[in-house]
């Protein structure tokens, strides 16, 4: 459960309509209950927690990213690691770092794991359109700048890097952040895109095992494989065999029904990072070590004595 201090916190961030969205979700979805269930890295708690932030927290125009910070949260939950960076590619006006913000807050007191919040962009709108690739017809220079003044005044935890992600990502992982558990990429241009995606080339220390990812412009519009950020993504994985940007494929099907018609369940995807240490790591705290006669799976810790319970 979300505290007052963080409601009172999201209610003075927000601007309105956002607030009165949020009650409307909340409507939706006072019919969908998921039972309170322990702490674990796995679909039944992160079900739950997700439909508990949306009734009482942040989100209602940004879902996927409190699933994101609640999926990396919960796995460095599970690696005991005590603090991640959570990233917003592409700020803008600051509507969604405000949210990414927000959830951070109400995340780090679901899971007790120390988060903190950057957002990257250039502070006077997106770059001139270098070629085709970064779709022309779409994008233009200058579009969705930043009153960076107006969104520091309200920003309470989150820290913004202003100027060209190509020249910000590298002061970044300079700087030794907390490794990187969500990002957010939203920076339209492919060129912007691909050299964003230059985080996940940084050492493993400064990078979860997985990185959930939500990825803004790939569906719909003139959207495609050759141009924008799905060429990114395309050719990161084709000049890195150790590293890989996957879809989370079907999981629209393993989500709170409130999100199955939604868009966002399609744009989040896992960087993987099959070389990191810590990659082949338990990815949760109880596995099914037993399917009985009739089908049903006995959840324990690998490490605890569930051998005993095969006779049972």
């Amino acid at each position: 459960m979300v505290s007052q201090s963080t409601k009172s916190f999201i209610k003075s961030v927000l601007p309105q309509p956002v607030v009165m969205r949020m009650k409307t979700i909340r409507d939706l979805i006072s019919h969908e209950n998921y039972p309170p269930v322990p702490f674990d890295n796995t679909y039944p708690w992160l079900n739950y927690a997700f439909l508990e932030l949306l009734k009482h927290g942040p989100g209602a125009y940004y879902p996927a990213y409190i699933w994101g910070v609640l999926q990396g949260a919960a796995l460095a939950k599970v690696l005991k690691i005590p603090r991640i960076s959570v990233i917003e590619f592409g700020v803008a006006g600051g509507h969604g770092l405000l949210n990414l913000e927000a959830a951070a807050e109400a995340v780090k007191e679901e899971t007790g794991i120390q988060i903190d919040v950057f957002g990257f962009d250039t502070g006077v709108g997106l770059p001139k359109p270098k070629d085709i690739r970064d779709q022309p017809n779409m994008w233009f220079e200058g579009q969705l700048p930043m009153n960076r003044a107006a969104l520091e005044s309200v920003l309470k935890r989150a820290r913004l890097l202003i100027g060209p992600v190509k020249e910000t990502v590298p002061s970044f992982i300079a700087g030794n952040p907390a490794p990187v558990a969500f990002v957010s990429f939203d920076l339209d241009l492919y060129s912007s895109t691909r050299d964003a995606l230059a985080l996940f080339q940084a050492d493993h220390t400064h990078l979860l095992p997985r990185v959930a990812s939500y990825f803004d412009d790939i569906l719909g519009h003139t959207y495609n494989d050759f141009c924008g950020e799905r060429l990114a993504i395309r050719e990161f994985n084709d000049s890195n065999d150790g590293r890989k940007i996957c879809p989370m494929p079907g999981l629209r099907y393993f989500i709170p029904r409130v999100a199955f018609y939604e868009h966002w369940p399609d744009c989040m995807y896992f960087g993987h990072f099959f070389e990191h240490p810590m990659y082949p790591m338990l990815d949760s705290i109880n596995k099914a070590v037993i399917s009985d006669i009739q089908g049903l799976d006995i959840r324990r810790p690998p490490e605890s004595d569930w051998t005993s319970k095969i006779s049972e």
